[in-house]
């Protein structure tokens, strides 16, 4: 039994699609306009926070994702992290350690994290990550970056994490839900001095 040619179409661009998640169109003029959109999310039990985020920066899929590939230079560049480091493979399918600076009187976090990843179907890369150790109960998530125009790529950052930390869950939420606009300036600041 053979498809028809509309059906086989529609499959095989189905199929190629990048693994994004949809962007509604009343989000489309706030992206292009240089916002970052958060989502955040229930996190599985309950524990800790869980969001998804995204925004556009004005550079191809090619000149971003070596920055975000490559988490060993994370502390160069991204907001309170103050250590990153290679521990083992490659920053796709390696585990990657990172130091979080939290405000006193807190103790700053650590994980080591495996990781793995690399090209999507229809274009772009991922990054996932999942704890192998460290001072959390849980973290893991993924970077993504996909083509978006012409000169530009969007960037869409998963991550469900539960830290060991006395602060409640919902103060943990909000600090994140307030940091992720300076991580997506700095990864545009990280590109544009990439040039």
């Amino acid at each position: 039994m053979s498809m028809s040619p509309l059906l086989t179409a529609a499959l095989s661009a189905l199929l190629a699609a990048p693994s994004v998640p949809p962007v509604p169109e009343s989000e489309r003029p706030r992206l292009d306009a240089g916002e970052v959109v958060i989502h955040p999310r229930k996190p599985q039990n309950d524990a800790g926070f869980a969001v998804t985020a995204y925004a556009v920066v004005k550079a191809p899929v090619d000149r971003i994702w070596p920055h975000l590939r490559d988490c060993d230079r994370y502390a160069e560049f991204m907001p309170r992290a103050k250590a990153s480091a290679l521990r083992a493979g490659s920053g796709l399918d390696g585990v990657c350690y990172i130091e979080i600076g939290m405000p006193f009187p807190f103790s700053d976090l650590w994980a080591e994290n495996a990781s793995s990843g690399g090209p999507l179907a229809g274009g772009g890369f991922e990054r996932r990550w999942k704890l192998a150790r460290g001072t959390y109960s849980k973290n893991e998530g993924v970077w993504r970056v996909v083509p978006w125009s012409a000169d530009a790529s969007l960037v869409v950052y998963e991550l469900e994490a539960a830290p060991d930390t006395p602060l409640p869950d919902a103060l943990l939420r909000k600090a994140q839900g307030g940091a992720l606009p300076d991580v997506f300036t700095a990864i545009r600041k990280r590109v544009g001095a990439a040039r």
